[in-house]
């Protein structure tokens, strides 16, 4: 019996579950008739799965994330990294690097990065910020709550432009129903990483290794790369940086 129980306690330790936590916001993570889908999603699955643990993966708000990893609700989110967030949670492994791209309507197309000299910029709230942009002179940056929200502050005229991920913008405008013919072809600023950020609650020295290892094979594989190219493919239109 004690033999049978601890071979017992032993799969269960073995059979952990990884709490993911999604940003709700297109192509990353949404809801649907069909259950939840998206960019995001799909990747934590798959580290979950290749790191051969049982995986819950909720599509929450962008702001709940952090929270959540702080109080212990979830252990992992696939996130570009702040200071916020890096408070709250180890960065274990880099995962997707996105252009991060600003937008502006077809009428009011940018040239170059100094355009925006005296213009009004919407960024989502804890976007981090190059010294590109924040270094133009009389730059007016507005914070937005997320991606939807800067797109719409950008087609209402109240700010001049929008900066984010190429996939988080042009992801937020086919969601609220806009085609990217409607915007001028964006101006690319650099590239930064969606990291796995692991709660510092939930980490183990074990758990880390077992995560970067996942998210090396992955990459290793092309199964991440795969992924973010038919999330590309599903824009159809030549103006989306690679």
């Amino acid at each position: 019996m004690l033999a049978w129980w601890a071979v017992g306690a032993a799969g269960a330790s073995e059979r952990r579950v990884l709490r993911i936590e999604t940003i709700q916001s297109e192509p990353f993570g949404r809801v649907g008739p069909q259950g939840a889908s998206g960019l995001m999603y799909d990747i934590g699955m798959l580290i979950a799965r290749r790191a051969g643990l049982a995986v819950e993966n909720h599509v929450v708000p962008y702001a709940r994330t952090v929270l959540s990893l702080q109080n212990g609700v979830s252990d992992l989110v696939l996130r570009f990294s702040n200071d916020e967030l890096k408070a709250v949670a180890h960065q274990v492994a880099p995962v997707l690097a996105l252009p991060t791209v600003v937008v502006t309507r077809r009428e009011a197309a940018l040239q170059r990065l100094e355009d925006l000299s005296r213009q009004s910029l919407a960024v989502p709230r804890s976007f981090p910020l190059p010294d590109s942009l924040t270094s133009l002179a009389g730059l007016r940056l507005q914070s937005v709550n997320n991606n939807e929200h800067a797109i719409q502050m950008l087609m209402s005229r109240r700010v001049d432009a929008a900066y984010g991920s190429n996939l988080g913008l042009f992801g937020a405008a086919r969601g609220l129903g806009l085609r990217m013919q409607e915007f001028a072809r964006p101006l690319v600023v650099e590239r930064q990483s969606f990291w796995l950020h692991l709660s510092r609650r939930s980490a183990t020295p074990e758990l880390i290794d077992r995560l970067t290892k996942a998210v090396e094979s992955l990459h290793r594989d092309g199964s991440i790369s795969r992924l973010y190219q038919r999330a590309l493919a599903e824009f159809g239109d030549d103006r989306m940086p690679a």
